[in-house]
């Protein structure tokens, strides 16, 4: 059945976009109750075509593969917009108001640091970082040839 698998994505996308049930109908021109039934799972049946409008209202992109492997992907002009919208709205769910500083005062670059002073910290770390890679590695044995006499 192909409402199932379409019936779970729908109502996740709908609901990261924070839109309702009836304004994702409007949008893709379809019921409310057909919405409904499809989240519930309790429509056996959807056409494509209704399936592929509630699809790209939210912002799901559908792959179609063919028997010999060639595919094609199906998605809405708007599909960038939303999954930013998507993605700014779960921010805005998480976000605690701190804002953390991945250096101590005086190390690192910082934002209010020279140019200069920056590089010169950036280069420290990258030397640190390639010894300490460098450490881990065991020494390898080269033979060398020895130039033959003639």
């Amino acid at each position: 059945m192909l409402s199932e698998p379409i019936g779970g994505l729908l109502k996740t996308a709908r609901k990261q976009l924070n839109v309702s049930r009836e304004e994702l109908a409007r949008r893709g021109g379809v019921s409310t109750r057909l919405v409904a039934e499809l989240e519930r799972g309790q429509r056996p049946n959807v056409s494509l075509e209704s399936a592929l409008k509630l699809l790209n209202a939210v912002g799901v992109s559908v792959i179609a593969r063919a028997p010999d492997g060639t595919a094609a992907e199906i998605r809405s002009a708007s599909g960038p917009t939303l999954e930013r919208a998507a993605r700014a709205a779960r921010r805005r769910q998480t976000w605690t108001g701190r804002q953390i500083h991945l250096h101590d005062e005086d190390d690192g670059p910082a934002a209010g640091r020279l140019r200069s002073d920056r590089l010169s910290s950036v280069a420290q770390v990258s030397k640190q970082a390639y010894l300490i890679a460098s450490a881990g590695r065991r020494p390898s044995k080269r033979r060398t040839r020895k130039p033959s006499a003639r």
